[in-house]
């Protein structure tokens, strides 16, 4: 094989493992499908969306619905294993107030958080928690609407994710959720991402074939060297 071509082999897949394709924007809303109950102080604090990063890997903020009983809640997002969240916070919302909907109405909670740089390819989760929270004095249970009918797959980088883990963040973070395999589907969700000040930096993965390609390119012109004789 040539050496350009070798060396032209190694940008084509080092551009494509660097840069993997996504969309800039999740949005599973939409109107009223069925919902999610028992999310709240008294039943399960957390309520979650996992998702993947794309090429546009700073994510800009992110929407949870809620309807039924009034609760107080914060966001966070954290890098997820498949499991259970982990590591530390990449980002944690301030307290807001959701005053409750009657029927099947439900309202959106936008959370702008800047532009934070996240990991091409890798898996996030993004939750909503009553844990460690003072509730209204109205409150009761809330719930999330389903993006689809129940189980229905409307985004294929991730799933509705939820866990029993108590009223101490301590105990929801490094620990395996309840539901971590998608079950219910997907609850509507919006993410919007952006260009990021690393999106350009490659995984260890590409890294690692990329240098095995040069390696390997090496290796034929050393081979071809040798294979010269002079008369």
């Amino acid at each position: 094989m040539k050496l350009r071509a070798v060396l032209g082999a190694i940008g084509l897949a080092a551009v494509t493992i660097a840069v993997p394709v996504s969309a800039a924007t999740i949005d599973t809303s939409g109107g009223y499908f069925e919902k999610i109950d028992y999310f709240g102080a008294r039943y399960t604090p957390v309520y979650g969306q996992t998702f993947t990063v794309g090429s546009a890997n700073a994510l800009n903020g992110f929407t949870f619905y809620l309807g039924g009983g009034a609760a107080n809640v914060r966001a966070y997002v954290y890098a997820w294993n498949g499991h259970r969240a982990m590591g530390g916070a990449y980002y944690t919302s301030d307290v807001r107030a959701f005053g409750g909907t009657a029927g099947d109405a439900f309202e959106a909670l936008r959370f702008d958080v800047g532009a934070i740089d996240l990991v091409a390819g890798r898996r996030y989760v993004a939750f909503l928690t009553t844990a460690e929270l003072e509730q209204p004095a109205t409150a009761d249970t809330a719930w999330m609407p389903t993006a689809g009918t129940f189980g229905s797959d409307a985004y294929a980088g991730g799933d509705f994710v939820y866990t029993n883990g108590g009223q101490s963040l301590a105990n929801i973070v490094g620990y395996d959720w309840d539901d971590t395999h998608g079950v219910f589907g997907d609850v509507q969700f919006q993410a919007d991402f952006s260009v990021g000040a690393t999106s350009g930096v490659p995984e260890p993965a590409a890294w690692a074939m990329m240098i095995g390609g040069f390696g390997l390119a090496g290796a034929t012109l050393r081979r071809r060297r040798r294979s010269v004789r002079f008369a």
